[in-house]
C-alpha cells in the first residue's frame, strides 16, 4: 500500500462507489481501471504535488506530427487546469486531469473520471472523423478548448 493512507482510502471509497469492493492502489500508488473493455484509466498518486492524476490512454500506438499539433492546440487556454492531451514517454497519446488529494472524495473522483472518459470518447470520435477527409468534420482540437 502506498505511503499515503489518505490516497489508499480514497481509492477504496472509489471502489465502493463503482461497485468494486477491495479496490486498492499498487505499492507504487497506481490504480488501473478498464471501462467498456476499451478505455484504460490509470489513477496515479503524485505525492510530491499532493495530486491524484487520472490518465486515459487514447491509442495503443504513437502519434504523428499532425496529431501532436492538434493535441497542442486542444490544450490552448487550459493553463494547467482541466483535461489536457499529452504524449507518454512511449509516444502513445493520453488525456489527463489532476485532482488535489486534499479534499478529494470518491464523488469528485467519480465526476472527474466521467468527465475524462467523455472527453476521451469525444476526442477519439473527432480524431476518427478527421482521419476520414470525406467526413468534413471539425478539427478535434476545437472540442476541448474552454473559454
Amino acid at each position: 500500500m502506498p505511503a499515503d493512507s489518505s490516497y489508499a482510502h480514497l481509492i477504496a471509497e472509489l471502489g465502493l462507489a463503482l461497485g468494486i469492493a477491495g479496490l486498492a492502489p499498487s505499492d507504487e500508488g497506481i490504480c488501473q481501471l478498464v471501462f467498456d473493455g476499451r478505455q484504460v484509466v490509470q489513477l496515479v498518486h503524485v505525492g510530491a504535488r499532493g495530486l491524484v492524476l487520472l490518465s486515459c490512454r487514447l491509442a495503443d500506438h504513437g502519434i504523428d506530427a499532425r496529431q501532436a499539433e492538434r493535441m497542442a492546440r486542444a490544450n490552448f487556454l487550459q493553463a494547467g487546469r482541466g483535461v489536457v492531451l499529452c504524449a507518454a514517454p512511449d509516444g502513445r497519446p493520453h488525456m489527463q486531469v489532476a485532482q488535489e488529494l486534499a479534499g478529494c472524495t470518491a464523488a469528485t473522483l467519480c465526476a472527474a473520471l466521467e468527465s475524462l472518459l467523455d472527453q476521451a470518447e469525444s476526442w477519439s470520435r473527432a480524431q476518427a472523423r478527421t482521419a476520414d477527409p470525406a467526413s468534413g468534420g471539425r478539427d478535434p482540437a476545437f472540442f476541448l478548448q474552454s473559454v
